[in-house]
């Protein structure tokens, strides 16, 4: 009886009409990577813009369908900087991060989809000297820099040119975003670099207007006689790294000063006045005078003489000997 007796409680409770699901708002956050205000995204159709805070909310109703977000990313940036979509990270299906539009988003709970841009920003390089001289863009029209993921490319000296700031970087299933750095290789003058490979720095996202020291220095020369050290030679020729010549006459204080230089290898040569040529090679790596030893006529006749003088003695000396041994 008792076993009769449950068995109509339990069909009664199967019989007994359930209660509808009540399905509660079900809110999808979309955030940016860097904080963007103004991005605009379509979900389902219906468009949404991030804040200042770089996210927008899209809210709807509990259900097993699939859903739709897509990025619109057009009129993003300024005259200065530009935003393009990367990727998607939250998205549940991994084969549409790169998709501009993902489809088959649930609407069951709450959660949060993020999308990455990069960012480029107009960047003006310059170049000044050690004093903070600005160098003249002839001398330096190019320079070569590396960014930190491995990218090395030729850059005006002057000109605005579009460098990559930022970059998105997913990593342990969160998605952010690092700003790019460069490091300076080579700003060449005359066929030598002017800098040290490494030590310079920037980041686009940082800094628009990026200033890199090209220190230049100045070189005099001036000659004397080796022997009698009197001055002499009239004019400087000094070859540069990139092998072209610069020859300039001794002033009034019989020197000759070439104004500018990078640091590097010069090949020294002084001519003219009753001096023969004289070269001397020098490793410029500052402001610096050199004094070139010239070796003139006047060296010449002199060394002639002793040269002479001294063959005279030795021939005198070997002819008193052979007389002596003559005379034993």
């Amino acid at each position: 009886m008792r076993w009769l007796t449950l068995a109509v409680v339990v069909l009664g409770c199967c019989l007994l009409p359930t209660p509808a699901f009540a399905a509660g708002p079900v809110t999808i956050t979309v955030r940016t990577a860097p904080q963007l205000a103004g991005v605009r995204f379509v979900f389902d159709g219906r468009t949404g813009v991030t804040g200042t805070d770089g996210t927008v909310r899209f809210t709807g109703t509990h259900d097993f369908d699939g859903h739709t977000l897509a990025v619109d990313d057009g009129e993003l940036g300024s005259a200065d900087e530009e935003f393009r979509f990367a990727r998607w990270a939250g998205q549940r299906d991994p084969d549409q991060a790169f998709r501009r539009t993902v489809e088959g988003l649930p609407l069951r709970a709450d959660y949060t989809v993020t999308a990455a841009f990069t960012a480029r920003y107009r960047v003006t390089l310059r170049c000044v000297d050690q004093d903070g001289k600005a160098v003249p863009r002839a001398l330096v029209p190019m320079v070569t820099v590396r960014s930190d993921t491995g990218r090395t490319q030729r850059l005006p000296v002057g000109r605005p040119v579009w460098l990559d700031g930022l970059r998105p970087v997913y990593r342990k299933s969160v998605l952010t975003s690092r700003r790019v750095g460069y490091v300076l290789l080579s700003a060449t003058a005359y066929g030598a670099n002017t800098v040290d490979a490494g030590r310079q720095r920037f980041r686009p996202a940082e800094e628009r207007e990026v200033t890199l020291t090209t220190p230049f220095h100045d070189l005099t020369v001036s000659a004397r006689d080796a022997v009698f050290g009197s001055e002499a030679g009239s004019t400087a020729r000094v070859t540069l790294p990139d092998g072209s010549v610069r020859a300039v006459p001794f002033g009034d204080d019989r020197t000759a000063t070439l104004r500018n230089l990078p640091h590097g290898r010069y090949e020294v040569e002084v001519t003219g006045g009753n001096g023969l040529r004289a070269e001397q090679q020098i490793r410029l790596s500052r402001t610096q005078s050199v004094q070139v030893r010239v070796v003139s006529r006047a060296d010449l006749a002199l060394a002639a003489g002793v040269l002479a003088t001294v063959t005279l003695g030795l021939l005198l000396a070997g002819r008193r000997l052979r007389r002596r041994r003559g005379g034993v």
